[in-house]
């Protein structure tokens, strides 16, 4: 059988760690009790950003996040006014809600030239909390610790065009609002779609 591929465990553990280093440097109240949940009762650290196109490997997510992280950080370099801290809380929670997202599943597949058929291991969604995407990251990560309001329409509105909400007439108005008030939405977007059209693998 053909399993799902995975990072190699000491690259999720390097980075497990510099995931967790930016998140408490940013000394937000609660982040300690938040990365314990993201530890004890999520799949966050091994679970894959998609279920076939970016980041569909174990530890994709993670590897995902810590990229926007790295690109977001370099997007704002010159805007002094908003805090590191805050690009570390929306680059590395922005997708809070694909934990406890994915299952694996196995399917029979034919195999190319060939005639027989083989089981492929691959990723599916089993959503358990329908509320949605980036508010479904916002909701999650203010179980635990406080966004502002800037953090909160960044991960809110960080799929940009991609998010349904936003092809409606009102919803493309309002996300425009929160990228015009904002630079943190709109760096975090960008970056987002960056990291999943050219870096991720």
């Amino acid at each position: 059988m053909k399993y799902v591929p995975e990072l190699p465990p000491a690259t999720i553990a390097e980075l497990k760690k510099e995931f967790e280093d930016a998140l408490m440097a940013s000394e937000r109240q609660g982040v300690d009790d938040l990365l314990i949940w993201l530890d004890t009762q999520t799949d966050f650290f091994s679970a894959p950003a998609s279920t076939q196109h970016h980041g569909a490997y174990v530890g994709g997510l993670l590897a995902h996040s810590v990229k926007v992280y790295k690109v977001t950080q370099n997007f704002l370099k010159n805007i002094s006014d908003v805090p590191a801290g805050s690009i570390a809380i929306v680059a590395l929670l922005h997708d809070l809600c694909k934990c406890n997202f994915y299952t694996r599943r196995v399917k029979n597949v034919k195999v190319p030239g060939e005639k027989r058929w083989e089981e492929e291991e691959s990723f599916a969604i089993e959503d358990t909390l329908p509320l949605g995407h980036g508010e479904k990251s916002v909701f999650l990560a203010m179980n635990h610790i406080r966004l502002t309001e800037a953090e909160a329409l960044a991960i809110r509105w960080h799929m940009g065009g991609f998010d349904d909400a936003a092809r409606s007439y009102v919803g493309g108005m309002t996300q425009a609002q929160a990228f015009r008030k904002h630079p943190l939405a709109v760096a975090l977007a960008i970056a987002d779609m960056y990291v999943a059209y050219l870096l991720d693998d």
